[in-house]
């Protein structure tokens, strides 16, 4: 099945560089940027934040919603956790929204296409630069049972959070480094 025919929906995200700030109306909110997805997770201390006035609710990240990072490299990612963050998804990501449930799992297909089904378009394409809704919605899905799929989305969910929380140790590394030199040096060196 044709990604265009597993999901409802396949969109662009929010052009944030056409977007207008008006002081008084705006609000910050969190937005992504490619080092944002690591592990087709989407980590949140890699999110940026920017002030923005009457985003559509269509660019906000919905649950099971599966990013791609259209420009090289191509990264897939997705938000797997409760919690709700109010995120803004710009135009350098394609949303792709609504998964069939009765014929994918959402962690089996962004497992997929992050480690295989986007490789596999590209190169059989011969697709050099970034990677547009058309294109995407004609990458190819296998046909395996829902069953089976769910065998290891488990096993790939685990390995995902772990994964995250990697990320968020080797983030929080870096900040107690930062922190220690600036404490012996007295200043922030920038």
């Amino acid at each position: 099945m044709k990604l265009k025919n597993a999901f409802k929906e396949i969109r662009n995200g929010y052009n944030i560089n056409n977007s207008k700030v008006i002081d008084e109306n705006s609000k910050k909110y969190k937005t992504l940027i490619k080092d944002s997805i690591l592990y087709t997770n989407i980590i949140p201390s890699r999110l940026v934040e920017k002030s923005f006035t009457g985003v559509d609710e269509k660019y906000f990240l919905h649950d099971r919603d599966i990013l791609i990072f259209i420009k090289k490299p191509y990264r897939v990612g997705t938000y797997r956790f409760g919690d709700k963050l109010d995120i803004i998804i710009p135009n350098n990501f394609v949303i792709l929204r609504g998964i069939n449930m009765d014929y994918y799992s959402f962690i089996f297909v962004a497992n997929y296409l992050e480690k295989v089904g986007i490789k596999k378009y590209v190169e059989d394409n011969n697709i050099t630069g970034n990677l547009t809704v058309e294109l995407i919605e004609d990458i190819e899905l296998p046909d395996i049972p829902k069953e089976k799929q769910m065998t290891i989305s488990s096993l790939l969910n685990l390995i995902n959070e772990r994964s995250a929380i990697y990320s968020n140790i080797l983030d929080n590394d870096e900040i107690i480094k930062d922190y220690a030199i600036n404490s012996v040096i007295g200043e922030k060196n920038d």
